[in-house]
């Protein structure tokens, strides 16, 4: 019962319209190892490295804060909840680098304990009532600790209690419209919609995760997805993941895309990120190489500028 809930969240997380978010979950994904001993699958930070390389030169930078669902990989392959929490919070650290987000730091660590808890609280009991679920993540934010220098320690307390403050708010359905400047009252929305009453839903990373967790609840959707084949296989092998089938190898090279710059169009070969790949096409516009590749996982399109 749990594997089928497991590949339908991930399988609804890519039901939006937004490619980038979607190739962040499947990057993601890609970097994952299952560790038998420790018992908890995290990410490789070589291989997200060269991922995320690659990614500067095919991805855009994502126009809305709410980029909370590229963490599904992380916490529905891992069973325990505090090993998930942990792998999660480094995570969304690099992240908030990487999108040079540091203004959001505080509010992206607490929404991501939040929505670690959100997820295995409704996998373990999807029949969990709201105002029970609101008192769980409660109090798995009142239990949370991080350490941080002196200056943003206190500084932390004070985004930990506006918090909690918001989940009591809600829990006495006190709510507010979305906004994206807010990450945990967007998740607190989100479940105010889908157990008492649903409202629209406009940016793609609020939608990503409200399909996530609709799934997990029982609403089946008509799912409309691009490259559904290999969605499906990768929802398979999160499970995998979870049962430490896979035994995934630690990533050891050193990757850039840059040398696709010397091949031509109809040329094959076996790529260290995307794995086997085709030229499809190559053009010159504007001071811009623009490289379309196709592989398994997709198409992308590449854009190196003339130095």
């Amino acid at each position: 019962m749990k594997d089928n809930l497991i590949k339908k969240a991930y399988i609804s997380a890519f039901d939006i319209e937004d490619k980038y978010l979607k190739d962040l979950i499947v990057v993601n994904t890609k970097c994952l190892i299952d560790d038998n001993i420790q018992r908890c699958v995290y990410i490789d930070d070589n291989r997200l490295r060269d991922e995320l390389i690659y990614y500067k030169f095919y991805g855009e930078k994502l126009n809305y804060n709410n980029i909370l669902n590229l963490l599904l990989p992380v916490i529905i392959s891992n069973t325990n909840i505090k090993k998930s929490e942990d792998e999660v919070l480094e995570l969304i650290q690099k992240y908030v680098r990487y999108f040079k987000k540091e203004d959001y730091l505080f509010e992206y660590i607490l929404s991501s304990v939040l929505y670690n808890s959100i997820i295995h609280n409704i996998i373990e009991d999807s029949t969990i009532e709201y105002k029970d679920l609101l008192q769980k993540i409660k109090e798995r934010i009142i239990g949370f600790t991080i350490s941080l220098d002196k200056a943003n320690t206190i500084k932390f307390h004070m985004a930990r209690i506006n918090a909690i403050q918001q989940i009591d708010k809600y829990i006495d359905l006190k709510v507010q419209d979305y906004d994206d400047e807010k990450i945990l009252g967007s998740l607190l929305n989100i479940l105010y919609d889908i157990y008492i009453e649903d409202r629209e839903v406009k940016d793609f990373g609020s939608k990503s995760i409200k399909k996530s967790i609709l799934s997990i609840l029982g609403f089946d959707e008509n799912y409309n997805i691009d490259n559904i084949d290999f969605i499906l296989s990768m929802s398979e092998y999160i499970v995998k993941l979870r049962k430490y089938k896979i035994n995934k190898k630690v990533y050891d090279k050193n990757s850039d895309p840059r040398y696709l710059i010397n091949l031509n169009e109809g040329d094959t070969c076996n790529d260290p990120i995307f794995n086997q790949i085709k030229i499809v096409s190559k053009n010159f516009n504007n001071n811009i190489l623009n490289i379309n590749i196709k592989s398994k996982s997709g198409l992308y399109a590449l854009k190196f500028k003339k130095a």
